[in-house]
């Protein structure tokens, strides 16, 4: 190993999630993950000099050494070689931030000797450009230092072999990290490994199978792209869009993978996954697979097994008072109206400005003033009692965030989450879309859903006023969820390191379209990978189901999807199903079944696209109050 290497980590998503304080939209500390302490360490302990190069917005380079202290991780690195865009005045994926950190390191000529960590690859494809090593994933600096290289793999566990504890045996091999695990029982292993560690899988009898070539993973990220059209036509039947990925030559060499679940690419950094909607593609068509050790956990151990003992009791349930049920009353058609018709530009969303937002599209400029605004609504409705936060990721080269409101638990660290996706598309219109530029009110898609968080959020405030929680309540709203559910995928990577108890997430996706009789509504729990998490979300959807009568009776008991649940791995409740823990989503009448005499499906047909105008009021506020009812209770259980 050249031990004059000199190492440069992104902070954000790589060595830890940072948090936003509101209003002020400034650092407040950075989690670290377990992981990296250890990984700083040996790196240290060998010589190597360590560095930093992120984008740091407004904050000064005191502020930094705060939040790197604070974090207790700022005496492994070397102070000329902490590289901060507010500082120098350039930021990622800018070239010139990666030549400014060779002349820090000394290595101007010699670029070869210094290596970048980071998860964007666009930030990675820029200093790869200059003739820097470059690494996804701090867990596999340590082997490409010693002459490794990166590739994609999928591992297969025998069948009859499932059963033995084959996740811890994985998890110890370091350099293997897992992207995405499928397959009945979790059998089947998508990850980034070096190219010394992949014997090692071969020797221990896994299957492994080899995707693209060597070296993908430096510059690409690996996506699920679902063929709907030809799930839904079946075998043998080739009306599937697949064919069309495969009409250029260039988009042809990015497909790693042809499976059942659809295509799994390596997208350049270079292309946006915004380019590919196949036709007749639903919920979570994109699946991004982000690095994350914990997807290997075992599942139903430790913190995110707490619902086991809520599953065992789910039963007996306590009636709700009459004080809640006539505070759950006051979630209401005009509640739902008010909120709704801002985030979807009808009516301003600031009326000291007057302004109307186009679009919630992660490439429009009015993304920043959705998260703005939702900062603003949780501090009106909490009124000093919700703790705010700001949870940023990078994607596609630009920073986002996910908005989260926490009201804190009187008796139990353990949380409940209530949430839906910020974010829209119009990618289905009648012509060809411009994101940056053309309308995406989304207004059933999911401006119902944030709607809905925002007014669960003022009832339980009010409750709250009586009497505290005993768990914590997280109301979050995740952003580029039409991208392949990232901000939900980043978020949940974050607590399953910090071993964060969620007992429960309640996700709502698209609850205010209904035009034809009956008022019918889904539950999704469904999780081929673990019978143990999809029978504790099982417990959420029974909760909801034993209270509409009580609550919401003018809905039909709700269609509860488990077994080849059709909205399994994509909504943002998958992301928290993957690493352990009980959730379920929440929508319309989108799907067929999930029995022979299930009402019809009534899926909106302005999915997806700039008429995407109509909710109706009456039904989303009927739905927001049965899973009010069954947060309060779930975080009072």
């Amino acid at each position: 190993m050249n031990r004059s290497v000199s190492v440069f980590f992104d902070i954000g998503n790589t060595l830890g999630s940072p948090k936003i304080s509101s209003p002020s939209f400034r650092l407040e500390k950075i989690d670290i993950y377990p992981y990296i302490p250890k990984i700083l360490q040996q790196l240290k302990n060998n010589g190597l000099k360590i560095g930093v190069i992120s984008n740091t917005g407004n904050e000064t380079e005191d502020d930094m050494t705060r939040v790197l202290k604070e974090a207790g991780i700022y005496s492994f690195f070397e102070p000329n070689l902490l590289i901060y865009s507010s500082v120098v005045g350039v930021s990622k994926p800018s070239p010139e931030i990666f030549l400014l950190a060779a002349i820090k390191a000394d290595f101007a000529n010699i670029p070869e000797n210094c290596l970048y960590v980071g998860e964007d690859s666009k930030e990675r494809k820029a200093a790869n450009d200059l003739g820097w090593q470059v690494v996804s994933h701090p867990c596999l600096v340590w082997d490409v230092l010693n002459g490794s290289r990166l590739r994609y793999i999928r591992v297969t566990v025998p069948a009859e072999q499932n059963d033995q504890a084959w996740r811890s045996v994985i998890r110890e091999l370091s350099s293997v990290v897992p992207l995405y695990v499928t397959g009945e029982n979790g059998s089947q292993v998508y990850a980034i490994a070096t190219t010394s560690s992949i014997p090692t899988l071969i020797n221990l009898g896994f299957q492994v199978d080899f995707l693209g070539s060597e070296n993908d993973p430096l510059t690409t990220e690996l996506y699920l792209l679902r063929d709907d059209r030809q799930i839904r036509t079946g075998f043998l039947n080739p009306q599937g869009q697949s064919s069309n990925f495969f009409a250029g030559d260039e988009e042809s060499q990015w497909v790693l993978s042809a499976t059942s679940e659809g295509l799994y690419v390596a997208l350049p950094s270079n292309h946006s996954v915004e380019e590919y909607h196949f036709e007749e593609a639903y919920h979570g068509h994109n699946l991004k697979l982000l690095p994350d050790p914990s997807l290997l956990e075992p599942f139903g151990e430790g913190n995110n097994a707490r619902t086991a003992g809520f599953l065992q009791a789910s039963n007996v349930e306590r009636a709700l008072s009459d004080f809640e049920l006539e505070k759950l009353k006051t979630i209401t058609a005009d509640s739902i109206r008010e909120y709704l018709e801002r985030y979807a530009g009808i009516t301003p969303i600031d009326e000291s400005t007057g302004i109307k937002i186009k679009s919630r599209h992660i490439h429009s400029a009015d993304i920043g003033l959705v998260t703005e605004a939702l900062v603003k609504d949780f501090e009106k409705i909490g009124g000093g009692s919700f703790s705010i936060k700001i949870d940023r990721f990078v994607h596609e080269g630009r920073g986002l965030d996910n908005v989260e409101a926490e009201l804190c638990g009187s008796e139990s660290e353990e949380i409940v989450l209530v949430t839906a996706h910020l974010d829209s598309t119009a990618a289905f219109s009648d012509y060809s879309y411009n994101p940056e530029r053309d309308p995406a009110p989304g207004a059933d898609d999911d401006a119902s859903g944030v709607a809905a968080v925002l007014v669960i959020a003022d009832v339980i405030k009010q409750l709250a006023v009586i009497r505290p929680p005993k768990r914590t309540i997280r109301f979050v709203l995740f952003n580029a969820e039409e991208h392949g559910l990232v901000g939900s995928k980043a978020y949940a990577r974050t607590q399953a390191a910090l071993a964060a108890p969620i007992i429960g997430v309640y996700q709502m996706d698209m609850i205010g379209y209904n035009v034809v009789p009956p008022r019918s509504f889904e539950v999704h729990v469904g999780y081929v990978p673990s019978a143990d998490v999809q029978a504790r979300s099982i417990a959420l959807a029974e909760r909801i189901k034993r209270l509409i009568p009580e609550v919401s009776s003018n809905l039909e008991l709700p269609q509860i999807y488990i077994l080849t649940d059709p909205a399994a791995g994509r909504s943002d409740h998958a992301s928290f199903h993957e690493r352990g823990y009980a959730a379920c989503v929440t929508s319309e009448d989108f799907f067929i079944g999930p029995e022979p005499g299930s009402p019809v499906a009534e899926a909106n047909p302005n999915y997806h696209k700039d008429k995407d105008t109509f909710v109706d009021f009456d039904y989303a506020a009927d739905i927001a109050r049965v899973i009010a009812a069954s947060a309060w209770l779930t975080a009072n259980s």
